[in-house]
C-alpha cells in the first residue's frame, strides 16, 4: 500500500518530492476551472455535468502535480476516463438518437478506439517512442468519428467538435515533448494543460449546443 504514496518524478519541472515542486504545471490546471466556469454558464443540465467533470479533471491533475504519487496519478487518469465515457454516452443526443442501445454503442466505439490505439502504439513504440498513450490517441480518433456523425445532424455543434479535433494534436504534442524541451524552456507540460482545457471546452460546448431551428 505504501507504494501508492511513493513520490514519482516524470516531468521536467519537478526537481524534488516537495508539494510545490511543479508550480507552473500545478497552476496551469486553472485552465480546466475556467473551462468549467464558462460551460456552467450555459445553464443546462448537460453543460453543468460536463463542467463538473472538467473541474474534476483539473483538481485531479493539480493533486498529481503537487503530491505526485501513484494514487494521485490514478485519480488524474480516472477523472479523464470518466469525462471520456460520459461524453461518449451523451454525444448521440446530438444525432437525435436517444436510445440506450446507440448510446452504449457510442461508449463501446470509444473503448475499442482506445484499445486499438494502444495496441498500435505498443507495436510502434520502439521505433516511435514519442507517440502518446493509447487513451489519448484513441479518444482523438473517436472524436473525429463523433464530429463526422454530428456533421449531418447539428452543423453548429459539429464546428466546435472539429475545432477540438484540430486543437487536441497540438495539446498532445506539448505533452509528449515536455522532457525534450527541458533544457531549453523548462518543459512544456503546462501547455498541455492550457490546450487540453481548451479542447475539453470546445468538445463539451459542441456536446451541449442546442440544434438551430434553421437546420
Amino acid at each position: 500500500m505504501n507504494s501508492w504514496f511513493n513520490s514519482v518524478d516524470i516531468y521536467c519541472e519537478r526537481l524534488d518530492a516537495s508539494f510545490w515542486a511543479e508550480p507552473i504545471n500545478a497552476m496551469s490546471n486553472l485552465s480546466f476551472i475556467v473551462a468549467g466556469f464558462f460551460l456552467w454558464r450555459l445553464r443546462s443540465s448537460r453543460s453543468k455535468l460536463m463542467a463538473i467533470l472538467i473541474i474534476f479533471i483539473g483538481l485531479g491533475s493539480f493533486s498529481f502535480h503537487t503530491f505526485a504519487n501513484r494514487l494521485t496519478g490514478l485519480i488524474d487518469v480516472l477523472a479523464i476516463a470518466l469525462y471520456l465515457v460520459t461524453f461518449a454516452f451523451l454525444i448521440p443526443k446530438q444525432w437525435s438518437r436517444n436510445s440506450m442501445l446507440i448510446q452504449s454503442g457510442s461508449v463501446i466505439l470509444l473503448i475499442l478506439s482506445i484499445v486499438l490505439a494502444q495496441l498500435l502504439i505498443t507495436y510502434l513504440n520502439p521505433a516511435l517512442p514519442w507517440l502518446p498513450p493509447g487513451m489519448y490517441l484513441g479518444a482523438w480518433l473517436a472524436l473525429i468519428m463523433y464530429a463526422l456523425a454530428t456533421q449531418y445532424s447539428n452543423l453548429s455543434a459539429a464546428r466546435f467538435l472539429w475545432m477540438a479535433v484540430i486543437v487536441f494534436p497540438a495539446s498532445l504534442l506539448s505533452r509528449q515533448i515536455d522532457m525534450s524541451l527541458c533544457d531549453s524552456i523548462g518543459g512544456s507540460h503546462w501547455l498541455w494543460h492550457l490546450l487540453n482545457g481548451l479542447t475539453l471546452y470546445l468538445s463539451s460546448y459542441g456536446l451541449c449546443l442546442k440544434r438551430s431551428k434553421l437546420q
